[in-house]
């Protein structure tokens, strides 16, 4: 039930807006940072990159794309939105400088040595301060009226705590167990379900509903349904349980978090759908809030399909699905209804070029999520991969940086339009900033791209030492042949080029998605000197037994600690297994000169 309360007092002074717009601009700047590596990551699937590391530009996208602006903009919004004191916001600022160091820091070292020395000191620095952060904002929420937007935020801050719990586990259970044991996948995925379905959801719920109450209407929202709303978050952590443990109980749970959080969504969306006819928001940030809105609910109509156990295990077999599902929340969720409220408030411009950039947004995130559960049903359904599919995908993906690009131009435009800044020497100081900001940013590209060129070498090398030091902790002896029904495969002197014709059709459809015919790492290897480095036997037995290889065979166990991403059974039969080979041992002999060195 929704009614009219008085409307809450406003507060305005120039060297708050000033702070609040800078905090947007890094936001942005690390956003537009993070699609850019983005895009890179698709080239791979479309041309050759040399020098480039997929795997550290993946986690240089993911962490600037998770922390840089998903959870930069989103703590921007609730600490502009909460604080109302002048001298309280002046108390974030070198929180947000730390935050910025953290985040440049991380730009700078992922790229260059993945997961090492440097680029975790930083992510260690960043979770620090978010609990500066966390330890300020509810002390504000303490001091103020309990509204359902507070309780909301309050609960959303308490989870992006209880998700950093999982990085403080990977060391010791690493250094313990090991990085292939379950424990280790499931303190990530802890770490990335309560980010996204905790901090990430119910944060945006939050601002959106504070920005209603301040325009004076209230939300009932009653004790108990955040209780349920609490426990629904909690309980759908078991379908990470069922990825390591696939036990009917986990299911059956998970199934029954999913009907709850059903059921809580719709105590809150029902509210909010309620406040779009308020005729509070209109332009851009109707159309966004709309978009945020639709994208909360298809999560939640993704994650009550989950019920059903085949459907839960295929959630995370298929990459595409899980990707798409990131983007639902971070692109989707998060990043349109931020904005949204952004805009109604002024922090972001309405100008013409603004709206050309979400446009151009919108048409992106629509595009590209599309195409990423298109492509994932195909690949359930085994009818194999769109035509162009990388292509089309990467093309659809250049819409973000020009998008940001239109949108840094709003942003500028907007700073001489704040009507709060009468000062002159205010003015001259903000022009000086933004130039500065866009300065840094560039600087930053340009080191960036320095940065990635030189280090293709260098990071397989440092992986792979970081893989030898943590991993054995004893010697399993591993069998060349590996393990399953493929004891002795007979391969001819040459080429069955109608063999090897079947064998690439099935790698076209079902292996390209994460593996390049070169020598370069994607998800998974290149297929590139396979043949050189593994027997027949071994190829064969990994592409028809591969749940039991990675649990087991030793040199599958240590693909897998490199690629942290486990490769899902395609359910392919021997003699396609054999055209695969077949297919291999030809691209062996085109891409490197040399097959069969393994039976050598």
């Amino acid at each position: 039930m929704i009614t009219q309360n008085p409307i809450l007092s406003t507060f305005s002074f120039s060297s708050v807006v000033q702070f609040r717009q800078n905090w947007i601009r890094w936001a942005f700047g690390f956003f537009f940072l993070a699609v850019c590596l983005g895009l890179v990551m698709r080239s791979f699937h479309v041309v050759e990159i040399p020098y480039f590391e997929y795997r550290n530009i993946l986690h240089t996208h993911s962490h600037l794309a998770l922390l840089g602006w998903g959870h930069l903009m989103l703590l921007g919004g609730i600490v502009f939105g909460l604080v109302k004191e002048k001298d309280q916001v002046k108390d974030y600022k070198w929180l947000f400088l730390g935050t910025i160091l953290s985040l440049l820091g991380m730009l700078f070292s992922f790229p260059f040595q993945g997961y090492g020395v440097i680029s975790i000191s930083f992510s260690t620095l960043h979770v620090l301060l978010s609990y500066g952060f966390a330890y300020k904002l509810l002390k504000v929420i303490r001091s103020i009226e309990k509204t359902p937007a507070t309780r909301l935020i309050r609960l959303a801050i308490w989870f992006m705590v209880i998700s950093t719990f999982g990085l403080w586990s990977l060391g010791p259970i690493s250094a313990t167990l090991g990085r292939m044991h379950e424990l280790y996948f499931m303190t990530i995925q802890w770490f990335l379900h309560f980010q996204l379905n905790g901090w990430f959801v119910l944060g945006v719920l939050g601002l959106i509903l504070l920005f209603f109450e301040e325009k004076g209407f209230k939300i009932t929202w009653t004790a108990y349904q955040e209780w349920i709303l609490s426990i629904s978050v909690i309980l759908t952590f078991m379908l990470a349980v069922t990825w390591a443990e696939p036990r009917p109980i986990f299911f059956q749970i998970n199934g029954l978090a999913v009907i709850i959080q059903l059921i809580a969504y719709s105590w809150i969306l029902k509210s909010v759908f309620i406040l779009l006819n308020s005729n509070q928001l209109k332009g851009f940030a109707q159309l966004l809030l709309i978009l945020a809105l639709a994208s909360l609910v298809a999560k939640a109509i993704l994650q009550g399909l989950l019920v059903f156990p085949s459907i839960a295990v295929i959630s995370y077999s298929i990459r595409m699905y899980v990707i798409g599902f990131l983007h639902l929340v971070l692109l989707g969720a998060m990043t349109m209804g931020v904005s949204a409220v952004a805009i109604a408030r002024g922090w972001i411009s309405e100008q013409p070029i603004s709206r050309l950039g979400w446009i151009l947004m919108i048409s992106g995130f629509v595009i590209t999520e599309f195409l990423l559960f298109l492509q994932g049903t195909l690949i359930w359904l085994k009818m194999g991969f769109l035509p162009e599919y990388n292509f089309w995908l990467f093309l659809a993906s250049c819409l973000f940086p020009l998008s940001l690009a239109f949108l840094f131009a709003g942003l500028r435009s907007n700073e001489f339009s704040n009507q709060s800044i009468s000062n002159s020497k205010t003015r001259l100081q903000k022009r000086i900033n933004p130039e500065t900001m866009r300065k840094t940013m560039i600087w930053s590209m340009g080191v960036l791209g320095i940065l990635l060129t030189s280090c293709g070498g260098g990071s397989g090398e440092s992986s792979n030492s970081t893989a030898t030091e943590i991993a054995p902790k004893e010697e399993v002896k591993a069998d060349p042949k590996g393990i399953g029904e493929f004891k002795t495969v007979e391969i001819g002197e040459g080429i069955d080029e109608t063999l090897a014709a079947s064998g690439k059709a099935i790698v076209d459809m079902k292996c390209t998605a994460c593996h390049q015919l070169n020598d370069k790492r994607l998800v998974g290897p290149g297929f590139q000197g396979v043949t050189n480095r593994r027997r027949p036997e071994w190829i064969m037995n990994m592409i028809t037994n591969v749940d039991v290889m990675l649990d087991q065979d030793p040199a599958a166990q240590k693909l897998l600690e490199e690629c942290l991403t486990r490769m899902p059974n395609q359910n392919i039969t021997l003699d396609d297994a054999r055209g695969i080979l077949e297919f291999m041992r030809k691209n062996d002999e085109e891409k490197a000169g040399q097959r069969d060195a393994a039976t050598k």
